[in-house]
């Protein structure tokens, strides 16, 4: 090349500076950049080497001694551009099980070259070394008048004091059929009480799926963050609404005439259902059975009945009618009779 002479690239891969670490479960997934460019800012041309290594330590340990868990290749760079996302997997069931007093688990990448030669100092991870909450595999989903009730098994928390603050919890997580995300409809404190969660944010009438997902939340000084446990299995539910309302209450009826006109009014305490689309009307004399007056639903708390007779009684009762068309039990009989005159 024109140019006064330079001197010859050493070839040692620049360091990784952007490693993440996030654990779940006992399953610590890393994520970085794959370098592309040399020490000296050349790109690099010939295959090396990226070692992914551990050390377990506990909050104030100044030397960390790191242990090479995984190796994977560094291809050579044919532009300079941003490298591709490299990943991998550690599995802490071993370390967990055996305990100890380490708090953290900190991870580092060093790209080297193929002379087994690094460059700079890569950045640490982190996760904590607490024990994760024991995921639940049983959990039932089911339609009661009031939403969807779910149960799970629930563990104990683990009491292993490693000096980090822990609360554990349960986020429970919904998703309606057809919906790309899933949502956390709530997340409750595990402890020594069982639980039972009523979801009264569905929609009649659809398709949804739940699962648990249990969650450790700690804290050590100024550092903080959050453990999630593997998901739990799937409860698949139809919330198919087969729940009557309540039974109305307060009927009265009281015989009413005006000039040319008479009738019975009834009049009773309305229903607070939200999905309430109506009241039936049913009236009987002597022992027949009762019959249903009101040829549509009555959308308020009050009926006019003026198929009437002089010197009759007439006994009354109410039903209620939800959206779906699901009935309540009638309402306690009240009577009236009308005047002879």
């Amino acid at each position: 090349m024109p140019g006064a002479p330079q001197p010859p690239s050493t070839g040692i891969p620049k360091f990784v500076g952007d490693l993440k670490a996030v654990r779940k479960g006992d399953t610590v997934s890393l994520t970085w950049t794959t370098p592309t460019a040399t020490s000296d800012g050349e790109l690099i041309r010939k295959p090396g080497k990226m070692l992914v290594q551990r050390a377990l330590n506990s909050a104030h340990d100044s030397g960390l001694n790191f242990q090479t868990i995984s190796e994977l290749p560094l291809p050579p760079a044919l532009k300079e551009e941003r490298g591709d996302q490299a990943t991998a997997k550690d599995s802490l069931a071993d370390v967990l099980r055996q305990g100890g007093s380490a708090q953290f688990a900190t991870y580092i990448v060093l790209a080297e070259s193929r002379s087994g030669k690094s460059f700079g100092l890569p950045n640490h991870a982190s996760v904590p070394l607490m024990p994760a909450l024991v995921t639940p595999q049983k959990v039932q989903a089911e339609p009661v008048p009031s939403g969807i009730r779910v149960t799970w098994d629930q563990a104990w928390p683990p009491n292993r004091d490693l000096g980090l603050k822990v609360q554990y919890a349960w986020r429970v997580m919904r998703k309606e059929e057809g919906a790309s995300d899933a949502v956390m409809i709530r997340q409750l404190n595990a402890g020594n009480e069982a639980i039972v969660l009523i979801d009264d944010g569905i929609h009649w009438e659809k398709n949804y799926q739940y699962w648990i997902v249990p969650v450790a939340i700690w804290q050590e000084g100024s550092r903080k963050g959050e453990v999630e446990s593997d998901n739990s299995p799937i409860a698949a539910v139809f919330a198919h609404d087969i729940f009557p309302p309540a039974a109305p209450s307060g009927l009265q009826a009281v015989y009413s005439a005006v000039p040319e006109h008479s009738f019975i009014d009834l009049t009773w305490t309305p229903n607070g259902e939200s999905d309430l689309a109506g009241y039936n009307v049913y009236r009987h004399t002597g022992n027949e059975p009762p019959k249903k007056v009101n040829t549509e639903l009555v959308k308020t708390p009050r009926f006019p009945d003026p198929d009437i007779q002089a010197g009759a009684r007439y006994f009354y009762s109410v039903t209620a009618v939800d959206l779906r068309g699901n009935e309540s039990g009638k309402s306690e009989e009240t009577s009236e009779t009308v005047p002879k005159d």
